[in-house]
Order: C-alpha cells, then sequence, then structure tokens
C-alpha cells in the first residue's frame, strides 16, 4: 500500500514537473517535423503557446504574446525547414478540426432553461474537462484559457496576421473548404435555434403582431436556405445575375434579422411594463446571444476576400464569450439581475408612501405608528400564550406565524404603520432617487430625501414603542385586576429580560431579524411582479367562476384589490411565517437563531415589569437590556436598509461615484443639523 501511495506520489510529481516546464523555441520548432498523429500535433500546438504565454500573466501586459509571435514568425523566415514543418502540420491540423461546434455553440447556452443551464455550469465544475479531440473550440480553450488572451489576440496589428495566415497557405491560397460547409451548417443550426425561441409562445406572446406569419422569425429559415442556394450557384457560375441574386437575397436575410433584433426589445419592453421571469429573461438572453453569432458569421460566410482581422476579432469574441459562459457568477446576474430590478422598482413605489415629505406627514406618521403599536401590544400577549401551550415547537411555531402574519395584516387594513417594515421599501425607493441622479446639484435633493427617510423611520419607530409600552402595562394590569395574577409569570419574565441583554447573543438575533424583514420586502416585490406577468387582473376579473359568485362588478372589485394590496399582504404573510416557524426549523436542524423584533421585543419587556416587580429598575441586567433594546432597534433598521440598498444599488448599476457624493454630502448634512435627521423643521 505504501508502495502504491509512493508511486502515485511520484506519478502527480512528475506530472507538475512536465506541466511547468519550459521548453526553448529551438526545441520547439525542430520537434515539428515529427508530429503524426492528431494528438501529437495538438501537443505541440500546447508547447508553443505554453512558451507564447509563458511571462505574459507574470508581466499583466498584453505585448509579450504578440512580441513572442512576431520573433516565432522572424524564426521561420530565416529557418524555411522550420517553416515548411510548421506549415504543414498546421494545416493538417485544421483540415482534421471540426469547426461546426466551435461556430455554433462555444460561448452559447446549451440548455433551454435556466435551471438546466446551471446545472450543466454546476457539473462543468465538478468533472474532469472534456478531451479535446477534434474539436477546434476545445482546443482554442485550451490555448487561450484566460479572459486576457482575448485583449492580445484583438491587438494583432495586419502585418502580423498576414504572417500567420501565410503559414495556412498552400500554393498562395488558403484553401480549406470544410470550414465554409462548418460556417454553413452552423448558420442553419443558428436560425433553426432562432426560429424556435422567436415563435415560442412565451416570446410570441409578448410581440404586438397580429398573426405569427407576420412575425420576423416566421420566414427566417426559408430565406437562409434562399441565400445559401445562391451562394452555392455564384460558386458554380459567377454570372452578373447570379451574383445579383446572391446579393439581394444576402440583403434581405439581413434586413430580417434586424427586424427580429427590433422584435426582441419590443419583448423587452413588455417586460418593464408587465413584469418579468428568469425564464423568459434566459431565453431572450439565447435569443440575443444566436442573432448576435448569425450576423457574424453570416458577415463571414459573405466576404470573397477573407476578412483576416475580422476572423481573429469573432475568435477573441468567441474564446471570451466562452470563458464568461462557464461562469456560474455571469449565468446568475445576466438573468436574475432583471428580475431584482423589477422587484426594486415595485419595492420602490411601496416605499414612497413611507416617507413623510412635510411637518403635516410627519405627525400623521406618528398617529399611524401609534395605531400599529397598540396592536402589536396583543401580539405580544398572544404570543405568551401561545408558548404556554403543551404542543411540539412546530406547532408553536406555525401559531406564531398566523399571530405575527394576522397582527401585521390588521395593521396593514387598518391603515396602521409597523416601523421596521419601512427600510426594506425606503431603501429601494431611494435607490430610484440616485439611479436619476445626473449633475451634482441634485447631491443636495437625494440628500433631502436621505433625511426625511431617517426621520419618518424614527418616527415610526418611536410611535410603536410610545404605544406598545403603555397599552401592555394597561392590558397587564386589569388582567391582574380581575385574576389577582400577572399574565406574564417570573420564568418568562427573567428570560424576556435576558433575551435582549446587551452582553448576550442579542446583536446576532437581532442581525437575523433584520435580513428576515428584507426577505420578506423581496418576496412582496416578487409578488406583485408575479401578478403583473401572469395578468392576474385581467384573469381575475373575466373569470367565470368569479363573476358567476361574486357578480361582474365584484370580480372586478376583486382584481383591484388584489392589485393594490397584493404587496402588502404577501409581505405581512412572509414576514409572519418567517419571523414565527423559520427560526423553529433552523432549530430543528442544529442552528440556534431566534427573532428579535424590536417592537415585540419591547412589548414583552414592558409586560414582564410587574411580574419582577419595581426593584428590578435597580439592578443592571435591567439597564443592559434597555441600551440592548435601543440596539436591537438599530439593527433591526440597519441591517434591512443595508441589504435592500445593496440590493437595488446592483440592480440598478448605480455607480460607486454617485455612492460616495451622497455619503459626504449625508455626513456634512448630520454633522451641521443633526436634529433634522430626527424631527422636521416646521
Amino acid at each position: 500500500m505504501i508502495k502504491k501511495l509512493q508511486s502515485l506520489f511520484g506519478s502527480f510529481k512528475q506530472y507538475k514537473i512536465d506541466d511547468t516546464r519550459k521548453l526553448s523555441l529551438d526545441i520547439i520548432l525542430s520537434n515539428s517535423s515529427n508530429r503524426h498523429s492528431l494528438e501529437d500535433r495538438i501537443e505541440w500546438l500546447q508547447q508553443l503557446f505554453k512558451w507564447i504565454l509563458a511571462d505574459s500573466y507574470y508581466q499583466h501586459t498584453n505585448k509579450v504574446p504578440v512580441v513572442k509571435i512576431k520573433f516565432f514568425l522572424l524564426l521561420l523566415d530565416r529557418n524555411e525547414i522550420w517553416k515548411k514543418n510548421v506549415c504543414t502540420l498546421l494545416q493538417k491540423t485544421l483540415l482534421e478540426l471540426s469547426a461546426i461546434e466551435f461556430f455554433c455553440e462555444l460561448g452559447l447556452p446549451s440548455q433551454i432553461g435556466f435551471i438546466g443551464e446551471f446545472g450543466d455550469k454546476l457539473m462543468d465544475k465538478v468533472l474532469p474537462r472534456k478531451p479535446i479531440g477534434n474539436q477546434l473550440g476545445e482546443l482554442l480553450l485550451n490555448l487561450f484559457p484566460e479572459k486576457q488572451d482575448t485583449l492580445w489576440i484583438a491587438s494583432i496589428d495586419e502585418v502580423t496576421l498576414d504572417k500567420i495566415f501565410e503559414l495556412f497557405t498552400e500554393d498562395n491560397k488558403i484553401h480549406f473548404p470544410h470550414l465554409l460547409n462548418d460556417i454553413e451548417e452552423s448558420l442553419i443550426y443558428l436560425v433553426s435555434q432562432i426560429v424556435a425561441i422567436g415563435l415560442s409562445p412565451l416570446i410570441r406572446k409578448r410581440i404586438p403582431h397580429s398573426k405569427m406569419t407576420s412575425l420576423p422569425f416566421f420566414s427566417l429559415s426559408s430565406h437562409l436556405d434562399l441565400y445559401l442556394k445562391t451562394k452555392k450557384q455564384v460558386a458554380i457560375d459567377s454570372s452578373i445575375l447570379n451574383l445579383e441574386l446572391e446579393t439581394a437575397a444576402y440583403c434581405e436575410l439581413n434586413i430580417l434579422i434586424g427586424e427580429a433584433g427590433k422584435a426582441v426589445k419590443e419583448v423587452y419592453f413588455h417586460l418593464d411594463k408587465f413584469g418579468v421571469s428568469i425564464h423568459l429573461v434566459y431565453q431572450l438572453e439565447r435569443l440575443q446571444y444566436y442573432l448576435h453569432r448569425t450576423i457574424a458569421l453570416l458577415e463571414i460566410n459573405q466576404s470573397n476576400i477573407i476578412p483576416k482581422k475580422q476572423i481573429v476579432l469573432l475568435t477573441a469574441e468567441l474564446i471570451n464569450q466562452s470563458l464568461t459562459q462557464r461562469s456560474i457568477k455571469s449565468l446568475i446576474s445576466g438573468n436574475v439581475n432583471l428580475l431584482f430590478q423589477k422587484i426594486v422598482e415595485r419595492t420602490s413605489k411601496t416605499g414612497e408612501h413611507y416617507i413623510a415629505q412635510n411637518s403635516h406627514e410627519y405627525w400623521l406618521m406618528l398617529r399611524s405608528a401609534l395605531g400599529g403599536g397598540l396592536i402589536t401590544s396583543f401580539t405580544v400577549y398572544l404570543k405568551n400564550l401561545i408558548l404556554l401551550l403543551p404542543v411540539t415547537k412546530f406547532i408553536i411555531g406555525s401559531l406564531g406565524s398566523l399571530n405575527y402574519a394576522g397582527s401585521f395584516l390588521l395593521i396593514q387594513f387598518s391603515g396602521f404603520t409597523l416601523g421596521t417594515k419601512q427600510p426594506a421599501s425606503t431603501a429601494s425607493a431611494l435607490a430610484q432617487k440616485l439611479e436619476l441622479l445626473e449633475r451634482v446639484e441634485q447631491v443636495e435633493n437625494v440628500t433631502d430625501e436621505i433625511v426625511m427617510i431617517s426621520r419618518t423611520q424614527f418616527v415610526a419607530v418611536l410611535g410603536n414603542l410610545l404605544a406598545v409600552i403603555p397599552a401592555v402595562l394597561f392590558i397587564n394590569i386589569c388582567y391582574h385586576f380581575f385574576v389577582q395574577k400577572w399574565i406574564v409569570d417570573l420564568h418568562s419574565a427573567e428570560h424576556n429580560l435576558h433575551s435582549t441583554d446587551l452582553f448576550g447573543p442579542a446583536i446576532i438575533y437581532a442581525t437575523f431579524t433584520g435580513f428576515l424583514l428584507w426577505l420578506s420586502s423581496v418576496v412582496s416585490g416578487w409578488a406583485e411582479n408575479w401578478f403583473a406577468f401572469n395578468n392576474l387582473h385581467y384573469l381575475l376579473s373575466n373569470n367565470k367562476k368569479c363573476k358567476l359568485i361574486l357578480s361582474k362588478s365584484g370580480a372586478v372589485k376583486l382584481a383591484n384589490f388584489l392589485e393594490n394590496n397584493i404587496s402588502g399582504i404577501v409581505a405581512n404573510i412572509s414576514l409572519g411565517f418567517l419571523l414565527g416557524l423559520f427560526p423553529e426549523l433552523l432549530n430543528f436542524i442544529g442552528i440556534p437563531l431566534h427573532v428579535l423584533h424590536v417592537t415585540l421585543s419591547t412589548g414583552a419587556i414592558a409586560a414582564s415589569i410587574p411580574s419582577l416587580g419595581v426593584g428590578i429598575f435597580e439592578t443592571a441586567l435591567f439597564w443592559r437590556s434597555i441600551i440592548g433594546l435601543a440596539a436591537v432597534g438599530f439593527i433591526n433598521i440597519f441591517v434591512s436598509f443595508s441589504f435592500a440598498f445593496f440590493v437595488a444599488v446592483r440592480a440598478k448599476k448605480i455607480s460607486s461615484i454617485k455612492r460616495r457624493l451622497i455619503y459626504r454630502s449625508v455626513m456634512k448634512r448630520f454633522l451641521s443639523r443633526p436634529a433634522s435627521f430626527f424631527i422636521p423643521r416646521n
């Protein structure tokens, strides 16, 4: 066993030595004559490019590989034998390689759905890399493994390109008919994919055309077939008539592809108006990739003179696309970003209602928050009652979720406010304002917006706390008057006090709660996007069952009600279950996280004071808990706002320059007028 391990280690060590060993160029060129099989020739190419790229990554410059290529070509010009051997090797290799996969698959999505593509990329990270075989695409990816390789490839000058192409020249002609056939087959494949995606119901129904036959995708295949036939006819008989027919067919095909691109833009316009889905965005991304690749291949196929620079640029682009496509991060950001944009937009509309623009709205927010705190006081005691039930943790979590969700819904439909639900929505609204920031003069306007958000958030939380504390005490005193005991027993009261102890895990729990507050806003934004994307307003208002049960006007009222309130309903229900059931599920799998919500925790401590007695005010624990409670409130709001603002900024692609301008302006405003962040001036 030990000998086998030693042998394995020795083989691995030798592999590392062989892999990192650098051969001199003269040795590489001397070995070019004895390469007979395709595998040997590919190995020789790998050695050559290892020499070309040897110092480029270390020096972080694109000039090194180009200089080395020029030196390589200079040596070949001075040694005819080497040049002949290299030409023969390159020409044989290119003849035996298939370029179909290179032209129509490299850098393009390989699956019909987002989940399948994600799985493919995940497996690509885990499984061993495919062998090169006879695929030109795999060879190029092996020779150019880094994205920076595409930069120096694209920077090769015309003179050097001419000398490189000379290596593939035979009898003063670059003659590789199989490459032209591969391009034509690739075009057929690409156009078939474009037609299939473009005529799919998901795309077709979002383009304002009355008939399928009026769509540009419908006749794309027939136009391509006509173009390829005229191209072959010109190869047989290059008469003026045939050349004119070929040119006309090429122009019509290009016009049709341009119209297909416009149709894709129409679908994107529809998404901006009616909502998005990840699957639809993925299909649009695929469609755009296929259209772009088709245009590039058509230009090369139509050229009478080989467009050397164009071929090199296309090669660099395909390698770059392939390396990008292999990235899981790029897949997620490319397809999910648009969905998050819509979520941010819809959440920001809700957030605008949570910003008090003047003193009148400020005091209205205080009154609304007082009502929210009053309802929360009943939630506190109902939670305490649920904890006393002799049932499993799952049932307690489920009942707690219903308690929270019911309370939040009651607050919503009563027109009241729960302060901790605001940050995620107001952050999205702020990001919308930042997106419109174009001039330095507008920085002050955005700063004003931040000040208004800050004091609105302050008064909302303050109103909740000012109402919940006396309401909880009043209910407890009334209960004691009739029953002669306090609602919260001594053990529960001590637990409530310890839960917000500044020296305990309160900060961690408050951070976790802030994350859940943000997550509920994401769910609500997604729900509103889903409602719009599936056109549920139209479906509900025209549904026969709804009309039969509710009458026609009732069905319309239901559709209008859900359209205006779906975001709030989903936000409240999701937040209720996130606060009540989710922590119990985490505890079940061994993650001991609990919820600390500033309003609920304040109510719980207020309910505990009568049970603990007035002597509790003299203890250090009580005051640590009060300070911890203030920290919990700040962290709830800060974490929720930060998550929402981070996502909104990324979704809206707001530059770091804009963000820095705002940060400086806000700090300057706070140092000069700190009170304005809490109380309006008039």
